[in-house]
């Protein structure tokens, strides 16, 4: 299989407002964006909440190839020809054994989204005891 066969065969390219996965599927891939841009989002009471807006190069997905649970958010491409690869899990589970800086990347992905998280429910929290920011 030459480079552009492998390309191919992972690439997967959105219409802006397409749904790449739902929250509460099975996650069998993780992405890496390789244009445009995904907005993540959470259900709310009933309505999708986006909670974060990815761009080129950042990645997405990996939490339930990491803890094999259901999808924790809904992954839908906020343009038109928004392109992504996908890395099913046996590739991952691969990459993460055989390359330490894939591992790190996705580790650096994962630290990032819990201080961001920390950060919101502390602010969260203060603004609960009146306190500002």
């Amino acid at each position: 299989m030459n480079e552009l066969d492998f390309s191919v065969k992972f690439l997967k390219t959105y219409r802006k407002g397409e749904i790449i996965f739902r929250e509460g599927s099975a996650g069998q891939y993780m992405c890496v964006i390789q244009s445009g841009s995904v907005n993540i989002c959470k259900r709310v009471q009933e309505e999708d909440i986006v909670i974060a807006t990815l761009v080129t190069g950042e990645i997405f997905g990996e939490m339930a190839l990491v803890d094999n649970l259901p999808r924790s958010a809904t992954a839908v491409a906020a343009e038109n020809d928004t392109s992504v690869l996908e890395i099913e899990h046996s590739h991952f589970v691969y990459l993460v054994g055989q390359q330490p800086a894939f591992a790190l990347v996705v580790l650096k992905a994962l630290s990032q989204r819990l201080r961001k998280q920390m950060e919101a429910n502390r602010a969260s929290a203060d603004g609960q005891n009146g306190i500002q920011p």
